[in-house]
């Protein structure tokens, strides 16, 4: 078992799923990267992760689900980092009634999702201490 941190990547689009998991690995996390939220469930289930990031149309569809997974099958609850476009801003509303940690427009740069990743990570371990 590894000790990177592990990070659960839920993203639609298969482009920008295969550069955020590659950029992810790079950086030293462990990334599980899936395509529905079926499999953002199951990886929930399967994973004890420090961080979930998934867009904003996983967590419309099934959000109750996944924030009970979220919270049951983790020894803490991860922060959510969702992401959305800008014309779905209004969903995000939706969601600030939920444990959503934090929200990057796409097309968001690499860097910023890094380092608001990382500060999300630094929030989670000061949590444990």
């Amino acid at each position: 078992m590894s000790n990177r941190p592990m990070i659960i990547l839920a993203e639609p689009e298969e482009a920008i799923r295969n550069s955020v998991e590659m950029i992810l690995l790079d950086e030293g996390y462990d990334c599980h990267a899936v395509a529905d939220s079926q499999a953002l469930l199951r990886a929930i289930h399967l994973h004890d992760c420090d961080l979930i990031i998934a867009d904003i149309t996983f967590m419309h569809r099934n959000i109750e689900s996944i924030l009970l997974a979220q919270q049951s099958y983790s020894t803490s609850a991860p922060p959510i980092l969702i992401t959305l476009y800008y014309q779905r801003i209004r969903d995000m509303l939706h969601l600030m009634k939920f444990k959503v940690t934090e929200y990057l427009i796409k097309p968001f740069n690499f860097d910023e999702m890094l380092g608001r990743i990382s500060n999300m990570m630094d929030d989670q371990s000061s949590l444990r201490l």
